[in-house]
């Protein structure tokens, strides 16, 4: 099955907006996923991205924290 790219693209942001700030297997799928597709994705959401990661006050455990934080050093 082929999903439009937008549609594709508010799935992973929804995805993300889940798992930032659990406690969650998801966040090192979500995070890799974010990574796989940041070349192709909308200005407009790699800043959302970097924003909520910036705001996220609790980010689950340590591993993940890590994971999150390694997303603000993409270009």
């Amino acid at each position: 099955m082929l999903i439009k790219k937008e549609i594709q693209s508010d799935i992973l942001i929804f995805a993300f907006r889940y798992s930032l700030g659990r406690k969650t297997y998801a966040t090192s799928t979500v995070v890799d996923a974010i990574k796989f597709a940041w070349p192709n994705l909308r200005d407009g959401d790699k800043l959302l991205y970097k924003r909520e990661i910036r705001q996220c006050k609790n980010f689950g455990m340590e591993v993940d924290k890590k994971a999150w934080l390694s997303i603000l050093e993409l270009e």
